[in-house]
């Protein structure tokens, strides 16, 4: 990278610098903790509307596992 692609994406100063690596770090950690807990919200929102409906609890969570199968078989392979 030239000295002004640097300049672009990190500011000039050492305080832009630092503010930049810290906005990536949180990016960074926000993209981790999304993968980490929205799956979890979903299946609990789904136990918790079950406790109403026992009925629909085992079609729903075998839905969604169907889902996260296809979509991680999906991954995969777009990764190959």
């Amino acid at each position: 990278m030239t000295k002004k692609e640097i300049e672009r994406k990190y500011g000039k100063t050492k305080l832009d610098h630092a503010l930049s690596y810290f906005c990536m770090a949180f990016e960074k950690i926000l993209e981790f903790l999304s993968i980490i807990f929205v799956p979890l919200l979903v299946v609990q929102q789904i136990v918790l509307y079950g406790e109403n409906h026992p009925d629909v609890v085992l079609p729903a969570l075998s839905i969604v596992t169907v889902l996260v199968i296809v979509i991680g078989a999906l991954v995969i392979k777009h990764n190959k």
